[in-house]
């Protein structure tokens, strides 16, 4: 079953920041052009938007090649400003399209590309979020991927780029094929949230803050486990799992990668 599109044009002039020109009818999937009618020659086109959304809302990101950017902020809307980046002048920017499913206390950024594109087109993201947000997928084959003061869980992946996670409040779940992760947190979730911070060829840095009531579980193939703590290896013959018990314990965090260090340590201290 295909799915139909609502698709609102948006002009934009190269080089600068376009003024919204539409609304958002919540339950409806917009399709923003990032140009305008007509061929042209350019590098780049941006646009720019504002969504409302209440604090506990929802918000992915599913692009291709390019990066995600988050940081929150004390409003109840989501700002998106969208670049599009080619390394050569070409007429296909406007053929890339970002879709914004907006429903529901949610909103659903996606990045189209047309099947027949021989141009490589980057796509980057910079949004504001709410601080309560909820950020449900964050997703990029190819680019960084940048969380900077949410309260509220965070799911991320990349297959080949870096996830950084800085002073976040809530549970955390981020993997990364080829790149490094790390993140810092304020404070921990509840118990029954667990942390899994997942790498194949990178470094894994987890900053914890201080009093700390977690189970930890790391492991590394090729690379080292750093920190200040009493680390219990694994009595299972062939297993590089390592085990430290935080304060009371309760939180369950896993650190993982195959090609890699492991760091951990609490915010206050150096890495």
């Amino acid at each position: 079953m295909m799915t139909s599109y609502r698709i609102i044009p948006i002009a934009c002039k190269r080089m600068r920041w376009p003024a919204p020109t539409s609304v958002v009818i919540p339950g409806f999937l917009l399709i923003m052009m990032a140009g305008g009618v007509g061929t042209s020659y350019a590098t780049e086109r941006v646009w720019q938007r504002q969504f409302p959304l209440p604090p506990g809302g929802r918000v992915s990101v599913e692009n291709v090649q390019g990066g995600i950017m988050i940081e929150a902020w004390d409003r109840a809307e989501v700002e998106a400003i969208v670049a599009l980046q080619s390394a050569v002048p070409t007429d296909r920017l406007d053929d890339v399209q970002v879709a914004v499913e907006a429903r529901g206390g949610s909103l659903a950024f996606h990045t189209l590309y047309p099947g027949d594109l021989d141009t490589p087109i980057r796509v980057d993201y910079h949004l504001r979020v709410p601080r309560q947000v909820r950020l449900d997928e964050l997703s990029t084959l190819e680019g960084v991927i940048a969380v900077r003061d949410v309260e509220g869980p965070v799911h991320a992946r990349s297959l080949h780029g870096d996830i950084e996670g800085i002073n976040i409040t809530g549970s955390v779940a981020v993997r990364a094929l080829t790149g490094n992760i790390r993140v810092s947190l304020r404070s921990l979730p509840g118990a029954a949230r667990p942390l899994t911070l997942e790498t194949v060829n990178g470094g894994v840095t987890l900053e914890l803050p201080a009093r700390t009531n977690a189970d930890v579980e790391l492991a590394t193939v090729a690379g080292r486990i750093v920190g200040r703590y009493a680390f219990e290896a694994s009595a299972v013959p062939g297993d590089s799992t390592r085990r430290v018990h935080l304060g009371e314990g309760g939180v369950h965090i896993k650190l993982r990668t195959v090609r890699g260090d492991i760091r951990i340590a609490q915010r206050q201290e150096s890495l």
